[in-house]
């Protein structure tokens, strides 16, 4: 079976973006800084993300800087974006800065984020001496701007918040149709996340319930999945229509499909009740080499070394455990 693009995604709504006042102050060029979840059992999957969407990953504290800016609304586990425009080593450097910096602003709001929490510093205090040095009327409500304070153990950042995770992936757990054993609805955003950006196509030859198909579809990817199961194709048509969104499912044989896809995202069946089928992934990676450049697979064995027999450039293997189950993302590229 050859597949070919034909139906249109809802068009990927951009998270807002803050119009602001912002200054640089940082140096030549401009800084953003990315805040991210803190997990350790799932860090190796937001170190990934985190590099994906922002070209860099955070350090111990879930704090990546970069010199590019980067839309994080459609994240899984980066939670703030911001353009920096103080970066001192105590409060009395900051307020000494923004004394100077004669920021003018309408309708703002100052926050702060300190990380540790514990960190012993008065977050009201602190909000309060910077909305005095700046230069217009606050909205604590509604803001239009929002200014945060980043404050770790050795360093403190003054910045304009550009775009936040939207976290729609955790309204799409609610499901019109569940399946225990389907993927994470986090965990699946952010698989499409490593392999793909808005516009892109991806296809997913393993769709099962679809939320692979939803997590890309909500964030702009045009999306196909298939199945062999016609149960579990109509169940994702069904979870699909409950969130308004739309992707081409059909039911087809993962080992047979043909076609052209910027990345294959893919879960492959696997399951407490469904016992790995070493063949039959075989051959369903032996086919997935013909579909797209690059692919982000989960399983529940690391399947590098066969991947690697197979031919292919196996760039990152992420293990995410949960509970008894540890899933493996293969992070690949694949040959033309």
């Amino acid at each position: 079976m050859t597949l070919h693009w034909h139906e249109r995604t809802r068009p990927y709504k951009e998270q807002h973006r803050f119009s602001g006042w912002a200054t640089k102050l940082t140096g030549a060029n401009s800084m953003y800084l990315y805040l991210t979840v803190r997990s350790e059992s799932e860090r190796q999957l937001i170190e990934a993300e985190c590099i994906a969407i922002t070209g860099t990953a955070p350090d111990e504290n879930g704090i990546a800087l970069a010199e590019t800016e980067a839309d994080v609304s459609r994240a899984a586990y980066i939670k703030t974006g911001m353009k920096v425009i103080i970066s001192a080593s105590d409060l009395s450097e900051l307020y000494d800065q923004l004394e100077r910096a004669n920021i003018c602003s309408e309708q703002f709001r100052a926050s702060v984020v300190k990380i540790p929490r514990r960190l012993p510093l008065d977050s009201k205090q602190i909000m309060h001496q910077v909305g005095a040095r700046i230069e217009g009327n606050p909205n604590l409500s509604n803001p239009r701007t929002i200014f945060l304070v980043v404050a770790d153990q050795e360093r403190i950042w003054l910045g304009e918040v550009l775009s936040e995770s939207t976290r729609a992936w955790n309204e799409h757990s609610q499901k019109l149709h569940l399946y225990s054993s389907a993927l994470p609805t986090r965990l699946a955003r952010a698989m499409v996340n490593l392999v793909a950006a808005p516009g892109d196509r991806i296809i997913d030859p393993c769709c099962g319930s679809g939320t692979i198909l939803i997590e890309a579809a909500s964030i702009g990817i045009k999306a196909v999945g298939c199945d062999i199961n016609p149960k579990l194709v109509h169940v994702s048509i069904g979870n699909l229509k409950y969130f308004n969104l739309s992707s081409l499912v059909l039911m087809a044989d993962a080992r047979n499909i043909k076609g052209r896809f910027d990345a294959v995202v893919t879960d492959l069946p696997y399951g407490r009740n469904c016992p790995l089928d070493g063949e039959l992934n075989r051959e369903i990676l032996q086919n997935l080499k013909e579909l797209a450049p690059k692919a982000a697979v989960v399983t529940c064995e690391d399947m590098s070394d066969l991947l690697l027999q197979m031919g292919y450039d196996v760039k990152r293997v992420i293990a995410v455990p949960k509970a008894s189950l540890i899933r493996y993302i293969h992070v690949v590229h694949l040959s033309s």
